[in-house]
């Protein structure tokens, strides 16, 4: 990585040459930061990848901005405009999939093409996806995070899960990620999370409007990733076959393949960096 640094009030990483096209601006999820990137970045050391915080995360936990999936594209355009990016393919993954498309959208004809990763398109609609639900779940589980935590080691078992439990060359990269997201004195760090933020923010993306239409206006290519698992590998996968079919027919120039990983595993798997080249 080259730096981390704040640029229009938010985190952000910035990774690769410091000049030259396209630049890959890159969305996390909704517990997720900015560290996720790294493995992307690492599959492509020739081409920029930038990758803010989203508000209510890590180094913008306190930003403040609008409310739902609009604010945090706003406050994404701010950023982008301050370090003045052109031909950019934005890329999602889970919350920012689901944002990728308002983004582009506000970027105009600056957007090269968007790659969305397990997101982006909206899941069958369920009991459990109402937006009462939606809330009293991720209350419950930012309830879980949202204390001292005596080491990275037992923050990273609870906020991940089984996610990695088949791939233990994952290991030391989760610890990264969790390393990352905590603060304060050894043996009592805490997230940097807004548990507020992060609520509102689950409920807009799983049960709000749908944001795929944001593109039916413009003209970039659209590349949908779905892994074939859940939250983890015995979970069924979050997008069925009936969603993606459903957002293709909302999206007809939208493309789509399936990746043989869970929800989390996606962000290594090798169908990711593949598409950011081909979308170069």
């Amino acid at each position: 990585m080259n730096e981390r640094r704040m640029v229009a009030g938010l985190a952000m990483a910035d990774w690769g040459p410091a000049t030259g096209s396209p630049v890959v601006l890159a969305l996390h999820g909704l517990t997720s930061t900015s560290e996720v990137w790294s493995a992307m970045a690492g599959a492509l050391p020739h081409m920029r990848v930038v990758a803010p915080d989203l508000p209510g995360r890590a180094g913008s936990a306190s930003v403040p901005i609008g409310p739902g999936l609009a604010g945090h594209a706003q406050a994404v355009l701010r950023l982008a405009d301050e370090l003045q990016l052109h031909d950019i393919i934005v890329v999602g993954h889970s919350m920012g999939a689901f944002l990728a498309p308002l983004v582009a959208a506000k970027l105009g004809d600056r957007a090269r093409s968007v790659i969305m990763l397990d997101g982006g398109v909206a899941p069958a609609r369920t009991l459990m996806l109402r937006r009462p639900i939606v809330r009293l779940l991720f209350g419950v589980a930012t309830r879980r995070l949202d204390r001292k935590w005596p080491t990275v080691e037992k923050y990273v078992a609870t906020a991940e899960g089984k996610a990695t439990d088949n791939r233990p060359d994952l290991h030391q990269v989760m610890l990264a990620w969790g390393a990352y997201m905590l603060a304060g004195p050894p043996g009592a760090q805490r997230p940097r999370l807004d548990r507020e933020r992060l609520i509102d923010d689950a409920a807009d993306t799983l049960a709000g409007p749908a944001t795929l239409g944001a593109l039916a206006r413009t003209t970039q290519p659209v590349h949908l990733i779905a892994a074939s698992r859940g939250a983890h590998d015995e979970a069924a996968p979050f997008l069925s076959d009936a969603a993606l079919e459903a957002g293709q027919a909302q999206l007809q120039r939208l493309t789509i393949e399936r990746a043989d990983a869970n929800h989390l595993t996606l962000l290594f798997d090798p169908s990711v960096p593949a598409a950011v080249a081909r979308a170069s």
